[in-house]
């Protein structure tokens, strides 16, 4: 059997008994189908409700879905790619998921947990950002740590995105959905799994901020916690290395690369180092997928 790299863009639910397989051409991405992706998915191809409702429960749903049927576990749930949201649903996933598809390590970097509601104001900004997409040369000027990819793939998100999406999660803040105690896994729920937090630099933005170092000792013991120096909210773009080194090994050596550790066992950390070797961690640092291709359904 060949072993190629390809990445793999999908849409609606796995389960359905309709599917189509497209294939795009030599200098394209899986997401150039997505008009025609949409339309087969109307029509019953993965299927999907004409009214989408967006919240907690709905999305955690949805994943769950395309894990139901692996036949190997996911070694580390790292939630979105790595940030905000992303981290927010994979720690509501992780509670639904058989005890055979728990991971070893649940990573949570920058998740939205008790986070202040959206201001009217921050909430029209990003609702406008996706009718009057920004160009790639203001991107980059906003995040001059970015590269020129990350823009593309900014502007191509923003594209894409249903602004209605932004405005139901919106509400689901408001009603308390993105709570430490309706999102974090329970002790008894996560004996098997190692759960991580990890914040960005507090001096440059956080929306997880160390003082929640205190509220996690009194009521999630379990969780460690750590930020990362220099750090953004985008620290998948960022600090993609450090972000990588955690997602593979934990905390073992991480403070040597910038992490900042409050909650967490020195003793724990040893026991993961042997697995952490330099062959290993550059695999991660330069994965071989087309990186226009790694995005998230």
């Amino acid at each position: 059997m060949p072993n190629l790299d390809f990445s793999i863009q999908s849409w609606g639910k796995p389960s359905s008994p309709k599917r189509a397989l497209l294939l795009h051409g030599l200098m394209g991405t899986g997401t150039v189908w997505f008009k025609v992706a949409e339309i087969l998915v109307a029509q019953g191809h993965g299927w999907a409700p004409h009214s989408r409702p967006y919240n907690v429960q709905t999305v955690t749903r949805h994943l769950a879905d395309h894990l139901r049927n692996q036949d190997i576990p996911y070694e580390v749930i790292e939630g979105g790619g790595g940030v905000s949201f992303g981290s927010s649903f994979a720690s509501s996933l992780y509670s639904s998921l058989p005890e055979n598809q728990k991971p070893k390590r649940l990573v949570l970097a920058e998740p939205i947990l008790d986070y202040p509601t959206f201001t009217k104001e921050a909430l029209d900004g990003m609702v406008n950002s996706t009718k009057e997409i920004p160009s790639e040369e203001s991107i980059l000027k906003a995040n001059p740590s970015w590269i020129g990819a990350e823009a593309i793939l900014r502007r191509l998100s923003l594209s894409l995105i249903d602004p209605e999406v932004i405005v139901q999660l919106s509400d689901a803040m408001v009603k308390g959905e993105f709570s430490h105690s309706n999102l974090l896994p329970s002790q008894s729920a996560s004996t098997s799994t190692e759960i991580m937090i990890l914040g960005a630099d507090p001096s440059v933005k956080t929306v997880y901020p160390p003082e929640n170092s205190e509220r996690l000792e009194k009521e999630y013991p379990y969780v460690k916690f750590g930020w990362v120096k220099g750090a953004t909210h985008d620290m998948h773009k960022t600090d993609a290395g450090v972000l990588a080194k955690v997602i593979v090994g934990g905390f073992a050596g991480a403070e040597k690369a910038g992490v900042t550790v409050l909650r967490g066992s020195r003793n724990e950390y040893i026991v993961n180092e042997d697995y952490i070797d330099d062959e290993l961690i550059t695999d991660v640092f330069w994965p071989k997928a087309d990186p226009a291709t790694n995005i998230s359904p």
